[in-house]
């Protein structure tokens, strides 16, 4: 398996070349390819034989006479380079190759049917390990229909397996980092009635298992483990470039465990954010969520704000100063029967850094952040500062796992970190991002256990077709 994993990295340097020089052949006017590869649409091409992209033949496949039945596939081949210094702040250290295989195809029915379904395998040079390892399964594999509306109006309803991102992924994400990403099986409607989007959902949530094709369709067994979510929620136009989310998201699960108590939780979250551009050098995104319910017996009543800013400087290069400020309540007192620890559910692990250490779950911190745009590459650089919300709590890594017990601790100052992103696109298929982390390990940390400083670095190719 190493020397597999390693022939292929080894392989997709090489390639390079030959893959640029494609795309120097190709249109300007093709898409980018997307992040959620199940929102392409290549029907474009029907009728554009002038149209460039590689591997054109495989997106636009007619099957019927008429054209309007036809199959597009896609794939992705994602090799990374990962290691760690002092893994959870001990004095252990991990090295090891990882990657991402996926193929996707498409399958559209004329106008108001699809198919659409992807393979996923995740490997790594260090054997099994959670999150990065599945011999293969379905990651996504749902059926669509959509309804025939007037004007700009359109329903659809999805069922089967898919991905989930909603909003600034504060509560579900993607999930990009490891080599598995996220997904859940779901029942999903969506419709847009005059410039107002509006999406309810119910799912579950699937675990990835280490074997071939064994992450099992918990849709409708009783029984099942993994938790359930549920959605309803709209996006309204507020003005020219300014967008207002509001939205409930339902969950529940068999077992949380927070700093003073372990069981069943059936939580709900109430949520409005609003983001846009203010003038023409500020952006805005804002988003505030309360969360109610109940943990074995304990009221819950939870909280989390969140502000991001960034302003355009009168640069030659793109350059965007920011300061994120983000707040997660935490328990204020144990064996109270109060729960007000903030429960993130499936939020994007990645959010504050890409080593995974901190989640906003009794966390108070602050981000001041610069980016560089030039013409392929971006350049992200963020300081970030993090502190326990309570002092009762303890402190919870992603998605919503407690490490380190608050009890008897009166230090706020969990650490400091440095992160570091660099995204290069050599053209529309090929891209490379290096991305670090460095956490200075803060007060609570020390008293509370081991705390050595972390490093974490992951080079990454990423060719998708």
């Amino acid at each position: 398996m190493k020397f597999i994993i390693l022939l292929g990295c080894i392989f997709s340097i090489g390639c390079l070349p030959t893959l640029y020089a494609q795309e120097e052949r190709s249109a300007a006017d093709v898409p980018p390819i997307k992040q959620m590869r199940a929102e392409e649409n290549y029907s474009f091409l029907e009728g554009r034989d002038s149209a460039r992209l590689l591997l054109k033949s495989l997106k636009w496949m007619p099957i019927s006479r008429k054209k309007n039945v036809f199959l597009s596939v896609g794939g992705q081949y994602r090799p990374r380079f990962e290691h760690f210094s002092n893994v959870n702040y001990t004095s252990e250290n991990q090295s090891y190759f990882s990657q991402r295989l996926a193929l996707n195809a498409n399958l559209t029915l004329g106008k108001y049917f699809r198919v659409f379904g992807e393979l996923y395998h995740g490997a790594t040079s260090a054997g099994e390990i959670m999150l990065q390892s599945d011999v293969a399964d379905w990651h996504q594999a749902f059926v669509e229909i959509k309804l025939p509306l007037k004007e700009r109006n359109s329903l659809s309803f999805r069922f089967g397996r898919q991905e989930m991102d909603l909003g600034g992924s504060r509560l579900i994400g993607l999930r990009e980092g490891p080599n598995i990403r996220q997904s859940f099986d779901l029942a999903k409607f969506r419709a847009l009635l005059n410039d107002i989007q509006i999406l309810a959902f119910y799912g579950t949530y699937v675990k990835p298992n280490f074997e071939a094709f064994d992450n099992c369709f918990d849709l409708f067994n009783s029984s099942r483990a993994d938790p359930i979510v549920w959605s309803l929620g709209a996006r309204l136009p507020l003005a020219e470039k300014h967008s207002f989310d509001v939205y409930y998201i339902g969950f529940q699960s068999d077992r949380t465990k927070l700093n003073d108590v372990v069981g069943k939780e059936n939580r709900h979250s109430l949520g409005v954010r609003s983001f846009g551009n203010a003038g023409k050098r500020w952006m805005y995104n804002t988003e505030v969520i309360y969360q109610f319910g109940d943990l074995e017996g304990s009221r819950i009543t939870a909280f989390n704000v969140e502000t991001d800013w960034k302003y355009k400087l009168r640069t030659k290069i793109g350059t965007l100063l920011g300061l994120k400020l983000d707040i997660s309540s935490g328990d204020r007192e144990q064996g109270d029967d109060y729960i007000q620890t903030f429960n993130p559910l499936f939020v994007n692990p990645a959010i504050y850094s890409l080593a995974g250490l901190n989640t906003p779950a009794n966390l108070t911190s602050l981000h001041p952040n610069i980016t560089f745009i030039f013409d392929k590459m971006t350049v992200f650089i963020d300081y970030a500062f993090f502190y326990r919300t309570s002092l009762n709590d303890g402190l919870y890594a992603p998605p919503r796992f407690l490490i380190r017990e608050g009890s008897g601790q009166s230090d706020r100052n969990i650490g400091d970190t440095f992160g570091l992103m660099m995204s290069y696109q050599l053209n529309r298929n090929t891209s490379f991002d290096l991305r670090t982390t460095y956490f200075i390990a803060g007060n609570f940390i020390e008293a509370s256990g081991p705390a050595e400083n972390t490093f974490y670095i992951a080079p990454t190719f990423n060719f998708r077709f």
